[in-house]
């Protein structure tokens, strides 16, 4: 079973959460279950609530962060630091969010057989004019999702934490060695910047031989 938040407040948000559309339809399409937090449903009380009540084995987080947290719709917190870390506990973690595995990542990769994907610095995307109502198709967007979705599909191809990780990143350079072909661009060359970024601060903590198991 996956759960997904998928707050959609602000540009960055509804990028990752037309994104990571893409990602449940692909995962139902193979029998998985899916627990949605789209937009309103993306609160703390819907969070722990769902986590509790199904304990799901991979947790995909969507949204804005900071080293102590990783937040849903409008910005309030999900899971912090020292708060209720804990609720992530025997699961693995995927955090789309800024910095988020540089303290919340470490704590939840501290208790047995748990693991946590996610970023010590920024996690940027670039985003094209005129793909606004329709992120998924976003060209300039694509580099830097194909990169994040892969942590997912490999995760749920039955990879290890680690392997997911280093198949992601090697997702990552291919579109990053695309991108350096055409550095005359000035957006293909902040592209790349961001891009290389990305995949640098990417990381995972605790159990990283663990599987998804369904």
């Amino acid at each position: 079973m996956m759960l997904v938040t998928r707050p959609d407040y602000d540009p960055g948000t509804k990028y990752l959460s037309s994104w990571s559309q893409i990602l449940i339809e692909e995962a139902r399409a193979k029998g998985i279950e899916v627990l949605d937090l789209p937009g309103t449903k993306a609160t703390k009380s819907e969070f722990e609530g769902r986590l509790k009540k199904k304990q799901p084995s991979l947790v995909v987080l969507n949204g804005h962060g900071n080293e102590d947290c990783v937040t849903g719709q409008e910005g309030k917190p999900l899971v912090e630091s020292k708060v209720n870390a804990e609720i992530l506990s025997s699961s693995v973690t995927y955090a789309v969010s800024c910095q988020s595995a540089a303290r919340l990542g470490r704590e939840v990769g501290g208790y047995l057989n748990t693991a946590y994907i996610g970023y010590e610095k920024k996690f940027s995307i670039l985003h094209s004019h005129g793909y606004f109502k329709r992120p998924s198709e976003d060209p300039l967007a694509k580099p830097f999702m194909d990169f994040s979705n892969h942590i997912v599909r490999s995760l749920l191809k039955g990879h290890t934490v680690e392997e997911s990780v280093r198949r992601a990143k090697e997702v990552g350079e291919t579109h990053l060695r695309s991108l350096e072909t055409s550095l005359s661009d000035p957006d293909i060359q902040m592209a790349a910047a961001f891009l290389s970024r990305d995949i640098s601060c990417l990381v995972a903590h605790g159990d990283t031989v663990k599987c998804i198991i369904y």
